[in-house]
């Protein structure tokens, strides 16, 4: 199995497979390695006849396989992706159209050299049982698609950067990670709108991301749990403001802020076992970057006042479910409130 960036980099360099097998929940990375196998394998003249996509949620695969068999007339070789592939997971669809996966089988067992197949599917997992999931991890050039992390996820950042003719210093990677959620897509915009902002070329600092790039929901919150503690109420109260100025609703604003009290609670307890920031941020869930931040702030707050605080979120989240409370007004005294109990 390769990774996102090995296969990239691969096709990139004009070293293609006959077979490729992507799946998994990013699927910018999926659509980003069809467009650079279209790209590289395929002149802009003969993308038109020769650059195939079905949908295998409606089209069947045996229809696919007919054309990925059919020899090119206008170039050397022909791209055909069958997306959606979910017979290749557990999903039971009952509007799936028959595929017959021993046609498949067959194709698979001997693929027409010149031609380039991509079977792609939106999925954590496939289904490893399946006769055809092991046939195509032999055969292809698998990838699974899940979120980057660490210094991949950054090294993404640098290349995508080099792209736009632009560089990043270190704090300004880490800068942009905090506001961006590590979405490949969000990054990608807000990496474009750094280089257009110095005319694509030249290095971006932290001082221009925090100009250009708005903070995460995920972020705000984390800004306000840091005021909170640090017993800024008014800073505290302006930022739950913004957040609904913004649109968000106050239910998921206290979900959220109950979800960092959480993470926060787990980081402590890992912290005090010896957890690397690495092992705390695969056991939670969050990029490494996050788990710093959790880390450090735990060391701040006693873990019985979190558990305060934790218990008065749940006691608010009640009410206003319940309706005993306006939702707003019920936040903005649960956050008044916060920094006492914190400090007790």
């Amino acid at each position: 199995m390769s990774t996102y960036l090995q296969t990239k980099e691969k096709i990139t360099a004009g070293h293609f497979s006959s077979i490729y097998f992507f799946y998994g929940t990013e699927t910018y990375m999926m659509d980003d390695l069809v467009w650079q196998i279209s790209r590289h394998a395929l002149g802009d003249t003969e993308r038109d006849f020769n650059f195939s996509q079905f949908d295998m949620r409606d089209v069947p695969v045996q229809e696919g396989i007919e054309e990925a068999e059919t020899v090119s007339f206008f170039g050397p070789g022909r791209v055909i992706v069958f997306q959606h592939a979910r017979f290749l997971t557990g999903a039971k669809d009952k509007d799936m159209p028959l595929h017959d996966l021993k046609r498949l089988e067959t194709f698979l067992n001997d693929p027409p050299p010149e031609n380039i197949v991509v079977f792609a599917v939106e999925s954590q997992k496939v289904d490893e049982r399946k006769k055809i999931v092991k046939k195509l991890k032999d055969v292809g050039e698998t990838v699974e698609a899940s979120p980057l992390q660490g210094d991949r996820l950054k090294q993404w950042i640098r290349e995508k950067a080099k792209e736009e003719n632009i560089s990043l210093t270190a704090e300004a990677i880490d800068e942009l990670l905090g506001r961006s959620n590590s979405d490949l897509l969000t990054l990608e915009k807000e990496i474009q709108k750094c280089a257009q902002y110095v005319n694509f070329n030249g290095e971006i600092n932290a001082s221009i991301v925090r100009a250009l790039v708005p903070r995460s929901l995920e972020d705000n919150i984390f800004q306000l749990i840091d005021a909170v503690s640090d017993n800024y109420t008014a800073k505290a109260l302006q930022l739950f403001d913004d957040l609904l100025r913004n649109g968000e609703e106050p239910i998921k604003i206290i979900a959220l802020i109950g979800r960092q009290f959480r993470l926060l609670n787990l980081a402590a307890e890992m912290d005090k076992r010896g957890y690397s920031q690495q092992k705390i941020a695969r056991q939670l869930g969050v990029p490494p970057f996050v788990a710093k931040r959790l880390s450090a702030k735990a060391k701040t707050v006693k873990g019985e006042a979190v558990g305060r605080a934790l218990s008065l979120i749940a006691e608010t989240d009640y009410k206003m479910k319940q309706g005993a409370v306006e939702k707003k007004s019920g936040v903005a005294l649960l956050i008044a409130r916060l920094p006492r109990v914190l400090a007790a």
